[in-house]
């Protein structure tokens, strides 16, 4: 319920035209992992209509609303891939991953999907030890549907592969639970 009177207070004071609160409300908010937060911030970031364009951070706030789920995130993402560079999104990426990683340490069951899935459909080649370690993690963190999505990747790799990606998810599974 929080989470959604946030994102209408913002809606709110954006309707007053307290464009300077809004956004750093909406900054704060996005910081916190929330979707509906980053994916209005994206678009607000690559308009540039309430504060200058910045298509880097427009793409960042953006890919994370995707990796959450809100799949019309994409739309923005497609118009910004025009205007960035494949490095810059590769460097997007992986700040997005560290950003997601400090989150799940902070007990973000979210932010532990949205690592998979960037190992799993965004990393080339798909890096599938690190998909399986953070699907395994949201298992055991209760996350049901990402047992199905582990038990694929799980069938994926080799027995050496597997064995390194088990011993990570209890490594990382004792960071987060501590």
């Amino acid at each position: 319920m929080k989470k959604k009177q946030g994102i209408q207070n913002i809606y709110k004071l954006l309707q007053e035209k307290k464009f300077e609160e809004g956004i750093k409300k909406l900054k704060l908010l996005s910081e916190e992992n929330n979707l509906n937060a980053q994916l209005l911030y994206s678009k607000i970031l690559f308009s540039g209509d309430l504060t200058p364009q910045d298509f880097e951070n427009s793409y960042f706030w953006g890919f994370s609303a995707l990796l959450g789920g809100l799949k019309n995130s994409s739309s923005i993402l497609k118009k910004l891939s025009k205007y960035l560079t494949e490095e810059q999104i590769r460097e997007i990426t992986t700040k997005l991953r560290d950003f997601l990683e400090k989150r799940a340490v902070i007990q973000d069951k979210k932010a532990i999907i949205q690592i998979a899935k960037i190992y799993e459909n965004y990393t080339e080649p798909p890096d599938l030890i690190n998909a399986y370690t953070w699907y395994n993690i949201a298992v055991a963190k209760g996350i049901k549907t990402a047992k199905s999505k582990r038990d694929e990747i799980l069938n994926s790799l080799n027995e050496k592969d597997l064995l390194d990606a088990q011993s990570l998810s209890i490594k990382l599974f004792k960071k987060i639970n501590n």
